[in-house]
């Protein structure tokens, strides 16, 4: 248990103005923190804790001024540290699917990403009856339950396990036909628990899950919003390397993805080719218009859809998500694996007029980190300049071949 330091409060509330005459400081006393091994979320490696949440939340504890290092996070089975966070105040529980049945359980900061629910049988002795005739093993607590009651699973039929460990013991013995558990983390614990790991496959996705930090409900808000505004802005600061912190413990633990769905080519062309046109009619405007993310500089269906602008020197103009960059200059600055992709597109733009290039990203409403390739156009502006204007859409699963899946260590 770790003693909080008031005086990093006392700023805070001094800056933010969300105390009042009427409202004590705030002081938590002890804050727990608990997890479970659920990688690549959470979970040991030659006895040192790692993973996606453990990172994020150590460094947002640390951004914000607390001297709290993972060695003071708990590890505990599933249940137990699901119970604490619901009984103890001012503990924090990672990593939590924001179930509806769970929303008021909890106050939230998140999501730091995404993931889908799994339900794995024995490769060799897979059912061809539905899963509502199916004895499904989930861990006691674990989100794995819910997914598999919306598949059609029977309440009668789900055995509660305490840990992974013991759900895939019954899988291999034949006492539970399948097991609802998240996809990356059941092929961890398969690859270390199974006597055979080829023998225990996933047979059919359940959902798609979010993990949260929660955090018990008594504890101060302040410091919940406070550790929320933080995640967020690791998803969106670039730094002056171009790749946020976000970007950079995710690439430590997962694979580039591809995703189900994206805008097409031809809606790319069409976004830059009209937002050139309006550089050219009114470029003061068309910038002020793209910052504000008004349509159809971004678009109000699939907001992964928008453009931004760079001029010839790649100083950031304009971006119709994320503002924070604009006026910094992103030459050298590169995607997370170091390939210089704003250079190359404004060397495009100078030699070509137009073009596509391809990088790695993410967007910051978007979890993980994707391929991604952008399509630009050189435009001289109504002020005279020139600029070069961009929007990107997300390679998909099946221009890819087939979804990456695993842990990447």
């Amino acid at each position: 248990m770790v003693k909080i330091p008031t005086y990093v409060l006392l700023i805070f509330i001094l800056i933010t103005g969300t105390a009042s005459a009427a409202s004590p400081l705030f002081q938590p006393g002890d804050l727990q923190i608990v997890t479970e091994e659920y990688a690549p979320l959470n979970y040991h490696d030659n006895g040192t804790l790692k993973g996606i949440s453990v990172d994020l939340t150590e460094a947002a504890l640390h951004h914000l001024g607390y001297n709290i290092s993972r060695d003071s996070f708990r590890v505990l089975p599933w249940s137990e540290a699901y119970n604490q966070a619901r009984t103890t105040p001012d503990t924090i529980l990672f990593s939590t699917d924001r179930l509806p049945e769970r929303e008021d359980l909890f106050l939230w900061a998140g999501p730091v990403v995404e993931s889908s629910e799994a339900l794995f049988t024995r490769t060799g002795n897979r059912s061809d009856s539905g899963i509502d005739s199916q004895k499904i093993v989930v861990l006691t607590d674990d989100c794995g339950k819910s997914y598999a009651l919306k598949a059609g699973a029977e309440e009668k039929n789900i055995i509660n396990v305490p840990t992974a460990k013991d759900a895939i013991l019954m899988l291999e013995n034949g006492s539970a036909d399948g097991w609802a558990y998240d996809e990356l983390a059941g092929q961890y614990a398969i690859s270390l628990y199974a006597a055979d790991p080829q023998a225990i496959g996933e047979s059919l996705m359940l959902g798609t899950s979010r993990y949260y930090l929660a955090f018990n409900p008594d504890t101060p808000v302040e410091f919940v919003n406070a550790m929320n505004t933080t995640l967020q802005e690791f998803k969106r600061n670039r730094t002056e390397s171009g790749v946020t912190k976000y970007e950079r413990i995710i690439a430590d633990y997962l694979p580039v993805r591809c995703t189900n769905k994206s805008a097409t080519r031809e809606q790319v062309m069409n976004l830059v080719n009209t937002t050139a046109a309006a550089i050219a009619a009114d470029a003061p405007g068309t910038i002020l218009s793209i910052q504000a993310g008004k349509s159809p500089y971004r678009d109000q269906a699939d907001p992964d859809l928008y453009v931004f602008v760079f001029d010839t020197s790649v100083n950031l103009i304009a971006n119709a998500v994320n503002s924070a960059n604009t006026g910094k200059n992103l030459a050298g600055t590169t995607d997370v694996f170091g390939h210089p992709f704003r250079d190359e597109m404004v060397k495009g733009a100078e030699q070509n007029g137009t073009g596509w290039v391809s990088y790695v990203y993410s967007n910051p409403d978007s979890l993980g980190l994707y391929q991604k390739m952008s399509y630009y156009q050189m435009v001289t502006g109504s002020d005279g300049n020139q600029y070069v204007v961009g929007a990107g859409r997300y390679q998909t699963c099946d221009e890819k071949g087939s979804e990456i899946t695993g842990i990447q260590k």
